[in-house]
């Protein structure tokens, strides 16, 4: 229900009660109150008509209220109902109002109590001056108890917001991540394919007049290699555009090396790939960092190295994959060049791990990678 109406409906109550108390005939032998006139009137109005205004101005309505029955207690006037109606006005402000209120909130209650002691309550005796005090301080604490309920309540209500607004601020950089990780992948497929592509071309035009059959090698390797990079590509592309429902070929590792060695055998490199230690399964992150690296580092080898022969050397430890790519081609190229991203983007994926890269040239000719990925060992 609207506060207001409560407020309303509240109000209209006391007003009420507040009236009856003041025109009736209490038949008290000891002690004849005042007959009422206009400023007794108007004092129960002023004591009970506030509260239609409670809780948009608790501070306000108690001081009123209280005023008023203190001048018809001091004025020796029926009071009728208008102290119980006083414990409504201390409730609200200690549940409603702030710190600056409530303390003069309980300050003007403490002056009040202490002019009508002063003055003295018509046939009533000290004990219930006392007893009246700790209903108004008992009000006034359970306000405060509802107040801090309140305001803790909200506090949970804020921090739940909050932690929810956290996770899907998480969530959208999770997937934020993944997208910059997936546009990386694209960046290396892509890459890797152009240098095979671009090999294949150069040989294709350098041998065309001379060996037709030869070039027309070179051209198959070229198709083979782009229906396979445009298959790849599809599927990351996919992923990027969130098709529900979609499946993907699962990412490639280690066991796919031999179809790797394939496709830069075709265009010209001939690899040779050594296996050290007990072969055993590998995280998947793991497994894909090492096979992309492979392919970034043969890939290189095949733009910057000329004629030569790779050999890839992968060993098994136990929590440890170590990869060693070395080639007997220009010692010094375009690999070391501070503007190259093969590199950078090697380091960075084993950086992921916690593992450690190097990289350069080799004495005596060629060029080498070696690379060591740890990582937690199934139980």
């Amino acid at each position: 229900m609207n506060p207001w109406v409560v407020d309303a409906i509240l109000a209209t109550g006391f007003l009420a009660l507040a009236l009856i108390g003041h025109f009736a005939d209490t038949g008290n032998a000891n002690f004849t109150y005042r007959d009422p006139d206009a400023l007794s009137v108007l004092m129960t109005l002023a004591a009970a008509v506030p509260y239609y205004f409670r809780r948009h101005a608790p501070l306000v309505v108690l001081l009123i209220s209280e005023l008023a029955v203190v001048v018809l207690t001091v004025r020796e006037y029926q009071t009728g109902a208008t102290p119980t109606v006083l414990l409504v006005g201390v409730y609200t402000v200690g549940a409603w109002s702030p710190k600056r209120d409530r303390a003069i909130g309980v300050g003007s209650m403490a002056l009040g109590l202490a002019i009508v002691s002063l003055v003295g309550i018509p046939d009533a005796s000290g004990a219930e001056l006392v007893f009246n005090a700790v209903l108004y301080l008992a009000a006034y604490l359970f306000g405060s108890t509802v107040r801090n309920r309140r305001l803790y309540m909200e506090q949970l209500e804020q921090r739940a917001a909050e932690l929810e607004k956290d996770r899907e601020e998480e969530a959208r950089r999770a997937v934020a991540e993944e997208r910059l990780h997936i546009a990386q992948e694209l960046h290396d497929v892509v890459a890797h394919s152009m240098g095979v592509i671009a090999v294949q071309a150069g040989v294709g035009a350098h041998v065309i007049d001379n060996d037709p059959a030869e070039a027309k090698k070179s051209l198959e390797a070229i198709a083979q290699t782009s229906r396979t990079t445009l298959t790849e590509i599809r599927r990351m592309l996919g992923v990027l555009r969130d098709d529900d429902g979609a499946t993907y070929t699962p990412a490639p590792g280690l066991a796919d090396l031999d179809r790797l060695v394939r496709d830069v055998g075709s265009a010209g490199l001939e690899v040779d790939v050594k296996r050290e230690g007990t072969q055993s399964d590998l995280p998947p992150g793991v497994d894909f960092t090492a096979y992309r690296i492979v392919q970034e580092a043969l890939t290189n080898v095949l733009k910057h190295a000329g004629p030569a022969r790779a050999t890839v050397t992968i060993g098994y430890e136990p929590g440890t994959l170590s990869l060693d790519i070395v080639d007997d081609g220009r010692g010094v190229n375009g690999r070391a060049a501070a503007g190259g991203h093969g590199l950078v983007g090697m380091r960075e994926r084993v950086a992921v791990y916690g593992g450690s890269f190097t990289a350069g040239p080799r004495t005596g000719g060629g060029f080498g990678v070696s690379i060591h990925l740890p990582y937690e060992q199934c139980p």
